[in-house]
């Protein structure tokens, strides 16, 4: 195990490894530790937005994304049949005018592999069992596979271990907001799909709503708030094997506050919402380099003000987006079904939503 850094990042998601990229920038080595044995295998999230692929220009990895990963320029909504609205991403005025569409498993990789190009690696099958906070100095206590249970004291400690997060329980800081009981599906699947393979795809129904965007190769992520989602695809889809499917339920909430002394939290630890706007991984590296950046500029005091108004804001305003998307009221039901006689207010909302779907709303 190795020991002696001032900073602990808990766990190895996106959040976490570019944590502690942005960190090296400055001249630090963390100690990164991970409770399961190895990345994700999963793609989970899809999108890197503009001010994302921004900020993994300062370490070097926007070209490594760009090459790895392909762009969505376009996302369509349909009502059956009928082309509704076109959301034309190209229209934005921004170095990145489109959505990077790359796994989330594949965007883990090339940050885990940037961290080994600066010799910090990731001490998997770790799990921090408790943390105590004693003048101003965390003291954790870690289960390591080489050497058990050991303690040790550190300056910060970041925590990055997801919406289950350990760290922010041992902190004491409890979350904010509201949690949704109404199920839903994703899954990533073969399809011959009889739309652009290129553009995202969003089917309005009655019901609720299915987002559909190819990852790879014949492989589409499906996500709805419907039981048996495939069934709702479009005419004449051919549905292939099923690389992966989930259900789920989605929450809209963030921390009480980001900072409890020498820890701070970021991503999923720190703010929790559903899929819709594809903004949880590129919120969760934003937390990341701002934590960064007040640890430059030592003011790290300052970030929950900094950061929970804007946290707030966009939860809130992506609830808002997958009650329009999925919500089960009378009054949501009777719009989708009607979203027709809407068409004329989309040129109005459609530039707002696109700017915030690309992480441009400031």
């Amino acid at each position: 195990m190795k020991k002696n850094s001032e900073i602990l990042i808990v766990g190895a998601g996106p959040s976490g490894l570019a944590a502690a990229l942005f960190l090296h920038q400055q001249g630090l080595k963390p100690l990164i530790v991970e409770k399961e044995q190895q990345l994700s295998r999963h793609s989970k999230a899809l999108g890197v937005n503009p001010n994302t692929l921004q900020l993994l220009e300062k370490i070097g990895l926007a070209r490594r994304f760009m090459e790895n990963g392909r762009k969505m320029e376009r996302i369509n909504f349909w009502k059956g049949e009928q082309l509704i609205f076109q959301n034309d991403f190209t229209k934005v005025r921004h170095k990145y005018p489109f959505m990077l569409i790359q796994p989330q498993k594949e965007s883990e990789r090339l940050l885990m592999e940037s961290l080994l190009e600066r010799g910090i690696d990731v001490q998997f099958g770790t799990e921090l069992d408790a943390l105590s906070l004693n003048d101003g100095v965390a003291n954790a206590i870690l289960n390591a596979p080489d050497v058990h249970v050991y303690q040790e004291e550190f300056k910060l400690i970041i925590g990055a271990d997801g919406a289950r997060s350990k760290v922010r329980a041992c902190a004491g800081i409890g979350m904010e907001g509201s949690r949704d009981h109404q199920p839903w599906e994703l899954y990533d699947v073969a399809l011959e799909l009889p739309r652009h393979p290129e553009e995202g795809h969003v089917l309005i129904c009655e019901d609720g709503g299915v987002i559909m965007i190819r990852l790879k190769n014949n492989v589409w992520r499906v996500a709805g708030n419907m039981m048996d989602l495939l069934q709702y695809l479009p005419k004449h889809t051919k549905i292939g094997a099923i690389e992966w499917q989930s259900t789920f339920r989605v929450g809209h909430r963030v921390a009480e506050r980001l900072q409890e002394g020498p820890v701070v939290l970021i991503g999923d630890a720190a703010h929790l919402h559903s899929p819709v706007g594809a903004r949880g991984m590129n919120l969760g590296i934003e937390d990341a380099y701002l934590v960064s950046k007040l640890i430059k500029e030592k003011r790290l005091e300052d970030y929950t003000a900094l950061r929970q108004p804007y946290l707030r804001n966009t939860v809130r305003r992506i609830n808002v987006m997958t009650q329009g998307l999925g919500g089960v009221s009378w009054w949501m039901r009777k719009a989708r079904r009607n979203i027709q006689l809407l068409k004329p207010l989309f040129p109005i909302l459609m530039p707002i939503a696109r700017n915030f779907i690309l992480g441009l709303n400031k």
